[in-house]
């Protein structure tokens, strides 16, 4: 019986000893930044994965909301604000590229926005300096999030990553990357791609006969400009009408072409004249 006792106790003894360790462990080796959470969402800023070749660190921006709740693409069309970033620290770092994983159409009173719901890891691309040295940076983030009501959100993120080439990277944090990394449209070759202007205030747009079976095509341009669905014509092109003062003769838009089966796409063609 005494045994037994003298085995429990130990049992006990190390189980505690490994919940005072190991949150300690695990933060030293998540390569992420302290977790910002408020009454509606939780953000941060982690490490999911380096490319020697490259010297390219890939991180990831998450954000949870609770059910319900929504934040912003790029481009959120009628309604919502885009993310804004501001790099306020970037040491032995060549260049910072934030990629974004396709998102949800959301139609409410005849308005179109381009949304992400319930959460969203953005991918970001940090091209270093040097492999051999300590990575730093400071990240200002300003974003909405909306439910029944809009609260606009401000977070500071502070990340250093000891030198790229030697860290261990956490395969949870990769996998959870990588699944966002697989939802970024692939860039495509605007070669084939032809854009003109139509009837007043109206887009035709002609795709690589490669292309079939196109669920939608959101169309970016100047900021003063809104863009609304693409139709199928006639003559196998795509209409878009567009609302806005500025010429589009010359001008280089941004195509993001949602098929109904597969991977997006992503290509910039600039508008022709007629």
């Amino acid at each position: 019986m005494n045994m037994i006792k003298k085995i429990a106790r130990y049992i006990i003894t190390a189980s505690l000893f490994l919940i005072v360790i190991l949150p300690q462990s695990l933060m030293a080796n998540n390569l992420s930044s302290q977790w910002i959470v408020d009454q509606y969402s939780k953000s941060r800023l982690f490490v999911g994965g380096y490319d020697r070749d490259s010297k390219t660190l890939h991180l990831g921006w998450q954000v949870s909301l609770k059910d319900g709740w929504k934040t912003y693409w790029r481009s959120p069309g009628e309604a919502g604000l885009p993310p804004r970033w501001a790099w306020d620290k970037a040491e032995n770092i060549r260049n910072i590229t934030v990629k974004w994983p396709l998102p949800k159409l959301m139609r409410l009173f005849d308005m179109d926005t381009y949304v992400y719901y319930h959460e969203v890891i953005l991918p970001i691309d940090i091209t270093v300096e040097d492999e051999n040295t300590a990575v730093s940076l400071s990240l200002g983030l300003d974003y909405m999030i909306c439910s029944e009501i809009c609260v606009p959100q401000h977070a500071k993120y502070n990340l250093t990553v000891s030198a790229p080439k030697d860290i261990k990277i956490s395969l949870f944090q990769q996998a959870q990357l990588d699944r966002y990394r697989d939802l970024v449209p692939l860039a495509m070759d605007a070669k084939d791609t032809k854009l003109t202007l139509g009837a007043e205030n109206t887009l035709l747009i002609r795709l690589p006969d490669s292309l079939a079976k196109i669920k939608n095509i959101i169309v970016e341009g100047p900021e003063a400009m809104l863009f609304g669905q693409a139709s199928p014509t006639n003559s196998g092109l795509f209409s878009v009408s567009y609302n806005g003062s500025e010429t589009l003769t010359g001008k280089t838009l941004t195509l993001t072409i949602v098929p109904k089966e597969g991977q997006a796409r992503e290509l910039k063609a600039t508008v022709q004249a007629r």
